[in-house]
Parts: C-alpha cells; structure tokens; sequence
C-alpha cells in the first residue's frame, strides 16, 4: 500500500513538473492586448472617450489639408504636410526606454539592440525597408508613409547627459494600466515618449505576449501613464526579420491607430467605415486577426483583398501603412497629448535637436 501510495505521489509531481516546464509557444497568437487595455480605459474613464471622438473629428481637416499638397504639388508649391524639407524630417519624437531585467526569455537587452529596433522601426514609418515594395498591387495607391523619426533622448527632465535608455531592476505588470513601475520610473509625457521594457507584461506568469500601448489622451499624460509598454524578447535582433515590426504595430497605436481586424467584418459596415471597425476606408474589413496568405487567406467576408500587410494586423510579411492611417497618425501628432512631443523647444529641451 505504501509503495503504490509513494508512486502515486511521484506520479502527480512528475506530471505537475511536466506542465510546469511545458515549453511555451514562441509568442502568444493575439499577442497584443491595445483593443483590450484601450476599450477598458474608455469604459472606466468616459471623459477620455469624449476626447477621443473629438479629436477624430479633426481628421477631417488632415484629409484637406493633404489634398491641398496634392493640388500644391502640380503647381509646383511644395508643402511639408508629410514630406520633410531639405532632409529634416517633419515630425522628431524624444523618446526614453525603461528596461527591466535585461535577459528575457533568453535574449540580451542592451544597448545595441534597442538602438537597432529604434532604427529599423524608423525605416518602417518612412517605408525604407524591402518589404514596401512588395505590397499588394491592391493597395500600391494607398500605402503610404510618414516622414517620422523616433530619437533617444540626449537630455534627462534635469538637462543632465543621458543615453535615453535607463535599466532598473527586473520587474513585471507595466502592461497593466496603474502599473507601479511606470507610475514611479516615468519621465515627463508631454516631453518624452516613455517605451517600458519588461518580460512579463501583465506580471501573470505568462512571457510571450509582445507588447500594449494606449492611443493619445491627456489625462493618461498628466497622470504619467502614457506608454508602449513592449517584450525585450521582440526587439530587433532578438526575433526575426518581421516580427521584430510589432514594435512599429505598437508605435502605431501610440499615435492613434486601431488594429485593422477591430470588430471584424460585417456586411453594410463599408458604408460606414470611418466610425466602424479601425475608423480607416483605405484598409479592408477583416473577418478576425488570423488572416494572412498560409493560415486563412486574404479575403475577407465581402470578397475582397485586406491589406494583410499592414502594421496594424498580424502580418506574416508587416510592409505598410496607408494614407488614410496615416492622416490619422498626423492628426494624432496634433492632438494635445502629443504636439509638445515634436515642439521645435522640446526637441532642444530633449537634446535630439540635432
């Protein structure tokens, strides 16, 4: 009886070591949570979704003012709506990264890293990498691209010299909205763009979510908690050629932009898809987040071809924004969470002013 009882007790912990070291999969397959994080934030803070209609009510002055470039263009009148002049580019944000713990899920976070991941999300808004090229001949009218760049900050909120990359111990939960690490290590967020590094997002056990980042709202800047919050695991040379894009996806929706698979597809909804699904018409409905060419096909419940390389859907190949996102990203820019961001003092005050 003992000896059955002792192999019954062996039996349960090597089953419960076995599940315990169950090898997780290389990333979670709705590996963001921003429709989430972003729909609860509104239901708890109604004000904030007031701003945010209000705001969207503006694009409609973006769209104007690009058609007036476009008009300007064929008499020759150069406009710098989205095009830099003389090489500047027309909109420098000053960012800092906060990175706790620099070993996640096996791969080094440093430096070098996070200035590749820097550097190759830049070249993703200017449409600088192969892929560009390469989008579906459906969309080669619309992809579009915004003369951004994302700069480490020189300068830290005392002037003092700083890399713009600041290591604190390991911790978790900068996912989570009143995250305690993000309330305690943020820098100003009118005069910096904060980018929180950690593991595990949402401090639940769980390491392979990729990242999260709210859209602009003021109250979240006062408060110190606007954010992309992202997994040091996905960054540049730690993950592959496309993957590592996910911290372009998540820029994206810190200026504004919805995941083109938000609400699915609905028939009648083309009629209404500036105030339905991701609010954008260039970008096709989609009938979830699993669309690409090897796992469910490219069209969506209409017949027609999504735009399954874009930044703001799970792409197997990430390539592109289009016009109309980007419009919206330009009236993002405007918005009163984040104008002081890219001001010609606050670039100076920030050192990426050179």
């Amino acid at each position: 009886m003992m000896n059955k009882f002792n192999s019954s007790i062996l039996a349960a912990l090597l089953a419960a070591s076995s599940v315990a070291h169950a090898k997780q999969a290389e990333f979670a397959p709705h590996h963001c949570q921003a429709t989430e994080s972003n729909a609860q934030y509104y239901r708890n803070f109604p004000a904030a979704l007031t701003e945010a209609q209000a705001r969207h009510a503006r694009i409609a002055e973006v769209k104007a003012a690009r058609a007036k470039q476009g008009a300007a263009a064929e008499t020759n009148d150069a406009s710098p709506y989205v095009t830099g002049v003389a090489g500047t580019p027309t909109y420098i944000i000053p960012v800092v990264f906060h990175v706790y713990g620099t070993v996640q899920n096996g791969h080094l976070v440093n430096d070098a890293v996070i200035m590749d991941a820097l550097s190759k999300t830049n070249a993703d808004f200017k449409g600088q990498t192969a892929d560009f090229a390469y989008v579906d001949s459906e969309f080669a009218a619309v992809k579009d691209t915004l003369d951004i760049e994302f700069h480490l900050a020189s300068l830290d909120p005392d002037g003092n010299p700083t890399t713009g990359i600041i290591y604190h111990p390991e911790s978790s939960g900068a996912g989570n909205y009143s995250s305690s690490d993000v309330k305690r290590d943020h820098w100003d967020n009118y005069k910096y763009m904060n980018v929180y590094i950690q593991n595990d997002l949402y401090a639940d056990g769980v390491t392979n979510n990729s990242g999260v980042a709210w859209y602009p709202d003021t109250a979240m800047s006062d408060e110190g908690l606007a954010r992309v919050t992202y997994n040091g695991a996905y960054l540049g040379t730690n993950t592959d050629e496309n993957f590592r894009s996910v911290l372009t996806h998540e820029f994206g929706h810190f200026l504004d932009l919805i995941h083109t698979f938000e609400g699915g597809c609905k028939r009648g909804a083309n009629r209404r898809c500036s105030i339905t699904g991701d609010d954008i018409c260039d970008t096709p409905q989609q009938n979830g987040w699993q669309m690409n060419p090897g796992d469910g096909g490219v069209l969506n419940c209409l017949g027609e071809t999504i735009n399954w390389q874009n930044f703001m859907a799970y792409s197997d190949q990430y390539a592109n924004y289009t016009q109309d996102q980007v419009d919206r990203m330009v009236n993002g820019l405007s918005s009163a969470a984040r104008n002081t961001l890219w001001s010609p003092a606050n670039l100076a005050a920030t050192g990426v002013d050179n």
